[in-house]
């Protein structure tokens, strides 16, 4: 991301302007380098020097910037109080006048077997990183068990430690740090008179608005999947995502409301309360069952009422979905997003006692559902659902019925990226199939 062309020239502070973006560059660099340890030091360390000289230039230009001694000094303050920024002055000083960081790399192994971020977790020696499928070794024989060897993904991750900073994985440091440099920027322009400077996307020319998650930029949250590998229990065989970006032709519009008498921009409705957005999407998402008999599932992320960004999720295995909401968790963190709008078929069946690590699609008394939810950084999760009734070649659906509340475990990720309380009884009910069907 670079700042835009007519900022760089016209912006009296341009020069600290310019070593933030360069401070952003090289925290990139030291991203794609995280596997080489030589290229990792050397971009790490270039960005932690970068940065304290962002506040030098800044007081190289005291002139532009009105009381300045009592602005800046409330700015040291606030700033000499916090640890980490203190680390990184420490840092820079002691990498230009005794040498490298004492830093070294880790390997985070964790099952994953669950919406609930409470599986198993080990830190081992980078040098042990192929023994973490042992970790399931030591799981006693029992539906637990079965469960993780059937649905379980084990999540290994590299990490580098500085020995001084043991509390902060280091590029995770360093972005922090940029968030904290940023909004002093920032407010050095404000002070001036000036807006906020915006960056933007070199490749899709998106404006990013600098006040994103404590002056991070979208990019600089969420990283931690660039630096993981996933292993299918049941296989043994790493797998990936992918991910693919598609444009909706609205030459196809005549079409689609030929087909199901609405167009994409009419299903929202007019009302931007998300349990109103809910409904509206949700009734013509009747309408796409009732003509193709069949829903894929999809999510819509929004920002104050506005749908940011719009998913269609496609699992192959039930425990991929365990992954696909901590992926929108991080979306949820990146964009800033407030409403998240879950869509499609899932199975449900009531708790079986004997049986409490079964999933609804293995029931024999399972039923098949249209759902949709919406769960909020405010407000209480909405479900939508109705019945899919089939009988031959005949499908139809049931009235819709609504529910206030509830223990939806698919969206635990969604309320840790918020910071919202889980309710006490999502942590006790047994866990059931909800939100995305996939291949079960």
């Amino acid at each position: 991301m670079t700042l835009k062309h007519d900022e760089k020239h016209h912006c009296p502070l341009a020069a600290v302007d310019q070593r933030l973006e360069d401070l952003h560059r090289l925290w990139h660099q030291s991203q794609d380098a995280y596997f080489d340890p030589d290229a990792f030091r050397v971009a790490i360390q270039s960005a932690i020097q970068t940065m304290r000289s962002v506040s030098f230039i800044l007081q190289k230009n005291k002139e532009k910037i009105p009381n300045f001694d009592h602005w800046y000094g409330r700015w040291q303050e606030k700033l000499g109080k916090d640890s980490l920024m203190v680390w990184m002055k420490y840092a820079r000083n002691f990498i230009e006048k005794e040498g490298d960081l004492n830093a070294h790399s880790f390997v985070r192994a964790e099952i994953i077997a669950s919406y609930l971020d409470n599986g198993p977790k080990i830190e081992v020696p980078a040098n042990l990183w192929d023994t973490p499928l042992q970790l399931v070794g030591n799981i006693s024989a029992g539906p637990v068990r079965d469960h993780i060897y059937r649905d379980g993904i084990v999540r290994i991750q590299r990490r580098w430690i500085e020995n001084t900073l043991p509390d902060y994985e280091l590029l995770d440091a360093v972005a922090i740090a940029y968030g904290r440099l940023s909004q002093l920027v920032d407010d050095a322009h404000k002070q001036i008179g000036l807006p906020a400077p915006k960056t933007t996307h070199s490749q899709t020319a998106t404006e990013y608005p600098k006040d994103m998650r404590d002056g991070r930029l979208p990019c600089m949250i969420g990283h931690a999947d660039a630096r993981a590998l996933d292993v299918w229990l049941a296989t043994g065989e790493p797998f990936e995502f992918e991910v693919v970006s598609q444009k909706i032709d609205l030459r196809d519009m005549p079409k689609i409301k030929a087909k199901y008498g609405s167009v994409p921009e009419e299903i929202y409705g007019e009302s931007a309360v998300p349990e109103d957005r809910l409904r509206s999407i949700f009734a013509a998402a009747r309408k796409v069952f009732e003509k193709d008999s069949y829903h894929c599932t999809i999510a819509f992320l929004m920002r104050e009422g506005v749908p940011v960004n719009i998913a269609e999720l496609r699992p192959e295995e039930h425990g991929h979905k365990y992954l696909i909401m901590r992926n929108l968790a991080h979306e949820v963190v990146k964009h800033g997003i407030d409403a998240v709008i879950l869509l499609g078929e899932t199975w449900y069946a009531p708790f079986d006692p004997e049986k409490p690590m079964m999933r609804a699609a293995d029931s024999s008394n399972r039923k098949e559902l249209l759902t949709g939810a919406v769960v909020s950084k405010l407000g209480e999760p909405l479900y939508l659902s109705a019945e899919i009734k089939r009988r031959k070649k005949r499908v139809s659906l049931g009235p819709t019925i609504e529910s206030l509340g509830g223990a939806h475990f698919n969206f635990v990720p969604l309320y840790e990226a918020w910071g919202k309380p889980i309710p006490p009884d999502w942590m006790t009910l047994p866990e059931r199939d909800g939100g995305i069907k996939g291949n079960d």
